[in-house]
């Protein structure tokens, strides 16, 4: 590269971009990586309620269970107390005990089987979904590994880059370097093309006077949004 000092400057602002480009990615990959374990933890909380879920219906099947039990019971006693029932009166009240049981009973088996196909579906649905979550949560990790080393990658060429551009700053007048380290602090795009007489970002026009400057290869700075201009012209000639 020649030695002119706007050329040295903006090879300086072209590793800086570069620089940049890959903080951009590690902390895009770090998005992703957040988003990523977000996923698994929604998806492993989701196997959970299922497992939350099936203990509930087996609860439930046992309670329905017990109060089927209980019912049985309850039958088989007024049953024998109609075996030893002298009074007609008497005998046809624990007869309608025993026929309102009995109904009971016949409701008491539909909730149960109900309760036992719920149980079975959800036993199913979780079998599956034990199964899926293996092989998802291995696919997850997986790709967080890779996504990791990229990460892993990009810092060691940051720091590499880092390194060298210490050298790239020596080379770069002082005076440039001080504002284009100011403005780099506020705006992404510090340094930036003089357009159509204007400047690049802002549209704001120069004067003739900071044109011909530009133009002879001097570093200007624009009087609105302080980015500093260079005119495109200079890159051609040292092309």
């Amino acid at each position: 590269m020649t030695d002119h000092p706007f050329l040295r400057f903006i090879d300086l602002v072209s590793f800086d971009q570069k620089i940049q480009s890959f903080e951009n990615e590690k902390a895009t990959i770090a998005t992703e990586i957040v988003v990523i374990k977000k996923q698994e933890e929604e998806y492993i909380r989701g196997l959970q309620e299922m497992k939350d879920r099936v203990f509930l219906l087996k609860k439930k099947v046992d309670e329905c269970e017990l109060e089927m039990k209980t019912l049985d019971q309850k039958e088989k006693e007024k049953k024998q107390r109609l075996e030893n029932l002298s009074d007609y009166k008497e005998y046809q009240v624990i007869k309608a005990e025993v026929e309102a049981v009995q109904r009971t009973q016949v409701e008491q088996e539909k909730i149960v089987l109900d309760a036992w196909n719920q149980l079975e579906n959800a036993q199913v649905a979780l079998r599956k979904k034990t199964t899926d979550s293996a092989e998802y949560i291995q696919r997850q990790q997986s790709h967080i590994q890779e996504l990791e080393k990229k990460v892993a990658q990009l810092h060691d060429a940051i720091t590499h880059a880092l390194a060298q551009r210490t050298e790239k700053e020596k080379v770069v007048p002082t005076e440039w370097l001080e504002k284009y380290t100011i403005m780099r602090a506020r705006v992404t795009d510090p340094v930036v093309e003089i357009v159509h007489q204007g400047c690049g970002a802002c549209s704001h026009i120069i004067t003739q006077q900071e044109m011909v400057r530009a133009r002879r290869g001097a570093l200007v700075q624009c009087q609105k949004c302080y980015r500093l201009l260079y005119a495109p012209e200079i890159m051609e000639q040292h092309a």
